[in-house]
C-alpha cells in the first residue's frame, strides 16, 4: 500500500504502476537555450569545466574550474571561479578580487590550488547547519588522498572542515558531487570508481562507474556502495554523475552522467591529430528513490551530439550538478566543446517534472496504479494532449467499486486540479486512460 499524498510522483519508473496497456515511456526532449558561460579569461582556458550550479535563495551561483590547457591535473594554478545570475540564462562573473592571477586581481577566482581540479560547492539546506558552514564543498584527487571537505559562510571564503581526506576509496579525478538530502536527512556524496571486473578490449582499464557514501555530519562517511541497476542493464562507462534531488520532489534523485565511449574517434583537431585524447561521449538520464538502486527507464542518450563537430570529441556533455527552477521550467546545464576554443556551459530546459512521460497514441492506452492510500481530497495531473487527445481518471476502492470518474481532460497543464470529496482515508487504485496524450506526474500537491 503506497501512501499517496503530500508529494509529487514523477512517472520516471514503475514505482506506482501495477498494470499498463498500450502505453510507453517517452523522453521529453531537452530544449536548448544557448551558451550561458564562456571560458575566455586568462585564468580559465580550454580545460575549464562547469562543476555545480544552484539557487541559494538570492541568486543562482555557477562554480566552474579555470584550467588553461598547459596545466596538469595536479597544478596548483587551477582555479575555482564563480559567476552569478538571476534568471539562469545571463551570467556575470562575480567580483571576488582577492586572489591575484598573473598580476590580475580583479577577477572571479574563489580559490586557487590543486583542489580546484574538481572543487564542487553546494548550498546546505540542512536546518541544523551552522551559519558559518552554510555553503559546503568537496574536492580532491587520489594523489591528494581522496575527497576533502570544506565550508564557507558566504560561498567565497572557504575553510577545511577536517585536516585529512574524509573519503579515500575510489577514483576521484572526476566531478564528484555532494549535497544535503532532505528526504533522508543525510548528506550524500557520489563519485567515480573503476570496476576492474569489466575489463575488455574496448575498456582496457576497467569500467568507469559510480558509487556513493552518506554522512550525518559531512565529515564521517559510510563505506562506499556501488550503484545498483536492474539485471541485464547496459554496461556503460559513466565518467561523471551530476546527482541531485529534484526540486519539490526531493524523494527522487536524478543523475545525468556523462557516458563515455573511449574506443571511438570521430573528429581530428586543427592539426589533423586526435583531439586531446580518444573517445566520444553523451549524457544519459536515470533516477533513484533510495540512492543506491538506479532506474534506467530511458536507456538511450538524454543529450547527444549535434551536427556541430566539436561535440563529437572527448569529454562532451558533462552535466553540472544541480537543477535550477525558474517559472514553469527546470534548467539543466552542461559543458560542451571541451578543449576547443569555443568551449563553455550551455543551458537546456524541460517543463517542471517533465523528464519522462507515459504516452499513448491515437489507439489509446491506460495504466493502473498499485493500491494507494489517499491522504488528500485533491489530486493533480501534469499532462499534455493533442487537439484530439484526452486523459481520463477513474478511482476504484478495494472491491473494485467506482469512487470517482473524471470527465475527459485535454490541453497542456503542469498542475490540473481534481477535487474529490471524501477521498482522504480511502484506499484503492487509480486508472488513467490516455489517447494521444502524455502524463508526466501525479500527486496531491503540485508546484
Amino acid at each position: 500500500m503506497i501512501q499517496f499524498g503530500g508529494r509529487i510522483e514523477m512517472l520516471v519508473d514503475d514505482y506506482l504502476l501495477a498494470e499498463t496497456e498500450n502505453v510507453v515511456f517517452r523522453k521529453t526532449e531537452p530544449r536548448p537555450l544557448g551558451k550561458v558561460i564562456g571560458f575566455d579569461a586568462p585564468w580559465e582556458g580550454l580545460g575549464s569545466l562547469g562543476m555545480t550550479i544552484f539557487d541559494d535563495g538570492e541568486q543562482i551561483r555557477c562554480y566552474y574550474r579555470g584550467f588553461p590547457s598547459t596545466q596538469s591535473d595536479l597544478s596548483e594554478r587551477q582555479t575555482s571561479c564563480l559567476s552569478v545570475s538571476t534568471d539562469g540564462l545571463t551570467f556575470t562573473p562575480y567580483p571576488v578580487n582577492t586572489i591575484e592571477y598573473d598580476g590580475i586581481r580583479e577577477n572571479n577566482i574563489v580559490r586557487m590550488d590543486v583542489m580546484c581540479h574538481n572543487f564542487a560547492p553546494f548550498y546546505d539546506a540542512n536546518p541544523a547547519c551552522r551559519p558559518d558552514e552554510r555553503y559546503k564543498a568537496i574536492g580532491g584527487l587520489i594523489q591528494t588522498g581522496g575527497i576533502s571537505v570544506f565550508a564557507s559562510p558566504d560561498g567565497i571564503h572557504w575553510h577545511p572542515m577536517a585536516d585529512h581526506p574524509v573519503i579515500t576509496k575510489g577514483a576521484f579525478d572526476s566531478m564528484n558531487m555532494a549535497f544535503w538530502n532532505p528526504a533522508t536527512g543525510k548528506y550524500h556524496c557520489y563519485f567515480r570508481y573503476m570496476d576492474f571486473s569489466l575489463k575488455s578490449e574496448t575498456m582496457p582499464y576497467g569500467c568507469r562507474a559510480i558509487q556513493s557514501c552518506t554522512s550525518e555530519d559531512f565529515i564521517h562517511w559510510t563505506e562506499p556502495v556501488p550503484n545498483e541497476y536492474e539485471e541485464g542493464h547496459p554496461t556503460d562507462q559513466f565518467y561523471t554523475n551530476a546527482t541531485r534531488p529534484v526540486p519539490g520532489a526531493e524523494h527522487i534523485l536524478v543523475s545525468i552522467p556523462m557516458r563515455f565511449q573511449e574506443a571511438r574517434t570521430k573528429v581530428l583537431d586543427y592539426n589533423g591529430n586526435v583531439h586531446g585524447s580518444q573517445g566520444v561521449s553523451d549524457a544519459v538520464f536515470m533516477t533513484s528513490r533510495d540512492g543506491v538502486f538506479w532506474d534506467r527507464t530511458l536507456k538511450d542518450a538524454w543529450l547527444s551530439g549535434s551536427l556541430y563537430e566539436h561535440e563529437w570529441t572527448q569529454r562532451n556533455f558533462i552535466t553540472l550538478g544541480g537543477i535550477v527552477e525558474r517559472g514553469d521550467q527546470f534548467y539543466i546545464y552542461t559543458m560542451k566543446n571541451y578543449m576547443w576554443d569555443d568551449d563553455g556551459i550551455w543551458a537546456y530546459s524541460v517543463p517542471k517534472y517533465r523528464f519522462l512521460s507515459l504516452y499513448a497514441d491515437r489507439t489509446g492506452g491506460s495504466f493502473t496504479t498499485k493500491p494507494l492510500c489517499f491522504t488528500s481530497d485533491d489530486l493533480y495531473l501534469n499532462y499534455s494532449t493533442s487537439a484530439y487527445g484526452s486523459v481520463q481518471v477513474t478511482i476504484r476502492d478495494e472491491t473494485g467499486a467506482e469512487i470517482y470518474a473524471s470527465d475527459e481532460i485535454f490541453g497542456n497543464e503542469l498542475s490540473y486540479p481534481l477535487h474529490i470529496d471524501g477521498l482522504t482515508g480511502c484506499t484503492g487504485t487509480m486508472t488513467v486512460r490516455l489517447c494521444e496524450a502524455h502524463v508526466y506526474a501525479l500527486g496531491s500537491r503540485m508546484q
